[in-house]
């Protein structure tokens, strides 16, 4: 189980060390297309946190507070990214862990199925995301698991963009200069 929640001026060196670690280990710098279409001059490579155990555990363990606030009864993690930080809190909290696909899957025992995993309707999920532009992919998670009639709570590692989605750091990096839009 985590320790105790950190209180809010607690956890500031916490995300501070975030926002330094993403900087550090994670951040490019160039002309990227993002996975919701949109155009950057930055781009966070979340494996290069995640593929790390050390940051992956630290990361799984700024959810502590979210997990006493919002007191789920289920992780959810979104494909791909979202699956390894929601296996990571899943681990360290104690909670079950379920898996939201991006499409359903075309075989197996839950062929045409999105989420995958234990779970009853009523109960609470606590969905994560890795990083989040548009937030368009994580809403439609939500909107598949609150179809099978669950209680969802949205969150997100990384929010780079205005996604009504709540993270634990909002990153935004100045501009490198005029783009044009090809």
């Amino acid at each position: 189980m985590f320790d105790e929640p950190l209180s809010p001026i607690a956890r500031i060196p916490e995300l501070r060390w975030l926002k330094n670690i993403i900087v550090e280990k994670a951040l490019t710098r160039g002309e990227y297309l993002l996975a919701g279409g949109a155009r950057s001059d930055y781009y966070i490579d979340k494996f290069r946190l995640f593929s790390d155990p050390h940051i992956l555990r630290r990361i799984a363990r700024l959810f502590s507070p979210v997990i006493s606030e919002t007191a789920p009864d289920v992780i959810g993690g979104t494909e791909l990214g979202g699956v390894i930080i929601a296996t990571a809190v899943s681990q360290m909290s104690g909670l079950p862990m379920i898996v939201v696909r991006k499409q359903p899957k075309q075989y197996g025992a839950f062929a045409e199925e999105y989420v995958e995993g234990p779970f009853t309707p009523g109960q609470h999920v606590l969905l994560l995301e890795d990083v989040v532009t548009s937030g368009r992919e994580l809403l439609a998670a939500r909107a598949r698991l609150e179809e099978l009639n669950l209680k969802v709570t949205t969150y997100a590692v990384i929010a780079r963009g205005l996604a009504p989605v709540s993270s634990l750091i909002q990153f935004s990096l100045p501009r490198s200069g005029p783009k044009t839009e090809n």
